[in-house]
């Protein structure tokens, strides 16, 4: 003789919100204990639920499983089956015990399911209640986005304002509102920093009510979120998407871009005020000796002269550094010049290389179009042979192997292929291949004016881009230079040489085929003008 039913009483509502569908778990339990009554059934436990169950892992559902596999329970009573679940573990769960026995009965309402009963109809109504919330979800995101476009706020109200349930809409809160916006203000005119705005919050009576985790204060991180928030100048934000908000504005966007203004001016370490002017060549060079920067100080005289040297930090106790010498800012400034000039292009040299590139890309153009035209007719030649092909092949079905068929074709396909991505390739590079060396050519000849205006600042920064290796020592200052600038630095000291000797020079030329021949074969290195 089988054991009697006993039934576990199973409802669950989606909302964990105590306000929303605050009836359907109440709803459920008195229609079946309703049920129970008139059938007679024996109930053994009722348990009910907030929890979707989109997803697996309500404590409530598996606390019921538990059971049932315990023997304490043997059959479920339950409003319809998709209060059981909407995922396919959770159902796996159920059709596995319904099928072994271990659930021997699940009554809903309206149906009862056995466990001799066809499992593809049970699996069928669990697959239609997981597309369902798979659905709302999509479905609920959709309608977002178009309120969201709309200008239409989606949550709950920030602080200061309200929701409007009957419009379902944002309206400003007629208590706090124009608070927030008094001590917005009075942030935009710098009179608050972050900690002063909060605090200001709270002499206003905005904080009377107890924030959630604050222990009676706004969180320092919540005033932030309010501050760097759009939505107070009517800007709605989504998944970092800005949106014309159809709300009230608290503050105009130049208040709230003075805000920003503020909380960067006092989140970022301020400079020291100091009437000593900066040193100009602080981290060009370092120490060959003990491998230190080099630092400068300043040295007033007892006549009050001032002047700044520069020499080794040497923080390094032992051994101690072995150059120990100091050197003027002014003697500094004629090796960084002595340095520079080895990257001028002089201006005659820049026209000649110009007019050559020029040359070479109307050349490069030519072989271009010849190639291009040369690809597009052998492309063509392939396209009529994967026609004529496959012409064939329909005509004659039966009389052509299939695997000879499809040998044929598919080198074909890939000889298509490979021309249609040559074109891609002629058409996008051919214009670009010298631009790189044109940019280079502009920027070393800007040198020349940098070096005329004495422009020291401008000097280092280049150095310091292109330089390596650079050392400081016994008053010289030496380094490597990036391709192709060494080979522009040694064509400079060659010129000098030639010059010197009343020679003609004739190794710019040779200056320019290497520059080009270096940025052929890396084209993503380029340098601005």
């Amino acid at each position: 003789m089988e054991p009697a039913l006993k039934y576990e009483l199973y409802s669950r509502k989606s909302s964990e919100a105590d306000d929303r569908q605050a009836l359907s778990n109440e709803a459920q339990m008195a229609e079946m204990q309703r049920i129970a009554i008139d059938r007679q059934l024996v109930l053994v436990k009722s348990m009910e639920e907030s929890k979707s169950a989109k997803l697996p892992g309500r404590p409530i559902f598996n606390e019921m499983i538990r059971r049932i596999e315990a023997g304490e329970a043997n059959a479920i009573l339950t409003w319809k089956l998709d209060r059981l679940a909407r995922n396919f573990e959770d159902g796996g769960k159920i059709i596995g015990l319904l099928q072994r026995g271990v659930i021997r009965e699940i009554r809903t309402f309206e149906k009862v399911y056995l466990p001799t009963d066809n499992v593809l109809t049970i699996a069928v109504e669990l697959g239609m209640a997981n597309q369902y919330v798979r659905d709302l979800s999509v479905n609920i995101l959709r309608g977002i986005r178009q309120k969201i476009r709309r200008g239409e706020f989606s949550g709950k109200a920030k602080k200061g304002y309200l929701n409007e349930p009957k419009l379902r809409t944002i309206v400003p809160d007629p208590k706090r509102f124009h608070i927030l916006k008094r001590a917005l203000l009075e942030i935009a005119d710098s009179r608050h920093n972050l900690t002063g705005f909060r605090n200001r919050l709270v002499e206003l009576g905005f904080c009377a009510q107890r924030e959630k985790g604050a222990k009676g204060f706004m969180a320092i991180s919540t005033a932030n979120r309010i501050l760097r928030d759009p939505f107070y100048y009517g800007v709605c934000r989504y998944r970092d998407e800005l949106y014309q908000g159809s709300h009230k504005p608290m503050i105009s966007k130049a208040a709230f871009d003075r805000i920003q203004e503020v909380l960067d001016g006092n989140g970022k370490p301020r400079l020291r005020e100091s009437k000593e002017p900066r040193f100009l060549f602080l981290g060009l060079a370092m120490c060959p000796t003990c491998g230190f920067a080099i630092t400068a100080e300043h040295h007033v005289k007892k006549s009050g002269l001032r002047f700044v040297y520069y020499h080794c930090i040497q923080k390094r106790p032992l051994p101690s550094c072995a150059d120990r010498s100091y050197l003027s800012e002014k003697r500094y400034a004629d090796l960084v010049r002595d340095q520079a000039k080895l990257l001028v292009l002089p201006t005659a040299q820049r026209d000649q290389f110009l007019d050559t590139i020029n040359g070479w890309q109307s050349e490069e153009d030519d072989f271009a179009r010849r190639e291009a035209e040369k690809t597009r007719r052998e492309l063509a030649s392939i396209k009529i042979k994967l026609q004529r092909l496959m012409d064939l092949y329909l005509e004659n079905d039966s009389e052509i192997d299939i695997a000879e068929f499809k040998e044929t074709k598919n080198a074909l396909v890939r000889t298509r292929t490979g021309l249609e991505q040559k074109l891609v390739q002629l058409a996008c590079q051919t214009k670009m291949r010298l631009e790189p060396l044109k940019r280079w050519v502009l920027r070393a000849n800007t040198m020349e004016k940098t070096l005329s205006d004495d422009n020291l600042p401008e000097m280092t920064r280049m150095l310091k881009r292109v330089g390596l290796n650079r050392q400081l020592r016994a008053e010289t200052l030496s380094m490597e230079f990036r391709k192709p600038w060494n080979s522009l630095a040694e064509t400079v000291v060659a010129a000098r040489i030639a010059a010197a000797n009343s020679e003609q020079f004739v190794g710019w030329c040779t200056l320019l085929t290497l520059a080009r021949t270096f940025f052929l074969e890396n084209p993503s290195v380029d340098f601005e003008v």
